[in-house]
C-alpha cells in the first residue's frame, strides 16, 4: 500500500502558469513605472526653487521674518564662534606663551628687572600681540562668512539672480 501522489496540487502542462502571468504583469508594471519616472524627471526639472516655494507659502511679510530670524541666527553663531576663539586664546594660548618664553630664556624672579623685561616680558608681549592679531583675523573671517551666507539667503528668498 504505497501512498498515491495527489494530483490536486499539480498544474496541467497545457494551462499557462500563474508565474508567467505574474511575470507579464510585472513587465507591464515596470514599463508603466518607467513612463511615470520619466514624467517625474520632467516635473523635477520644473519644480520652482526653494526660495519661490517659501515666498509662496509664507508671503512677503513671512519671508521677511524668516530672513530676519536666519540673519539673527547667523550673527549669533558668528559671535559665539568669535567668543570661543577669543576665550581659548586668552585661557590657554596666552599663559602657555608666557611659560614657554620664561622656560626658554631661563630668566627667573631672582633676576634683575631689566633682564626680566628684556628677555622675558618683551618677547612674551610680542607673541601675545601676534595671537591677538590672529584672533582678530579668525573673527573677521567668521563675520565675512556669515555675511556671505546671509546675502545668499536674502537673494534666494527674494528671488534675485546671483552672479555665481
Amino acid at each position: 500500500m504505497s501512498p498515491v501522489p495527489s494530483t490536486a496540487g499539480r498544474k496541467s502542462k497545457t494551462a499557462p502558469s500563474s508565474k508567467r502571468r505574474r511575470g507579464e504583469r510585472r513587465s507591464e508594471e515596470s514599463n508603466e513605472q518607467r513612463a511615470d519616472t520619466s514624467g517625474e524627471e520632467e516635473r523635477a526639472n520644473t519644480i520652482p526653487p526653494l526660495g519661490a516655494r517659501i515666498r509662496t507659502r509664507l508671503g512677503e511679510k513671512g519671508t521677511g521674518s524668516l530672513l530676519l530670524v536666519i540673519r539673527a541666527g547667523l550673527v549669533f553663531a558668528s559671535c559665539s564662534f568669535g567668543y570661543v576663539v577669543a576665550m581659548f586664546a586668552a585661557v590657554t594660548l596666552v599663559p602657555n606663551t608666557f611659560l614657554m618664553v620664561a622656560a626658554g630664556t631661563g630668566v627667573g624672579p631672582a633676576s634683575p628687572l631689566e633682564t626680566q623685561l628684556m628677555h622675558w616680558l618683551t618677547p612674551s608681549l610680542f607673541l601675545i600681540g601676534l595671537i591677538f592679531v590672529l584672533v582678530l583675523v579668525v573673527v573677521r573671517w567668521s563675520w565675512r562668512v556669515q555675511s556671505r551666507l546671509g546675502e545668499k539667503v536674502r537673494h534666494a528668498l527674494s528671488g534675485e539672480e546671483t552672479g555665481r
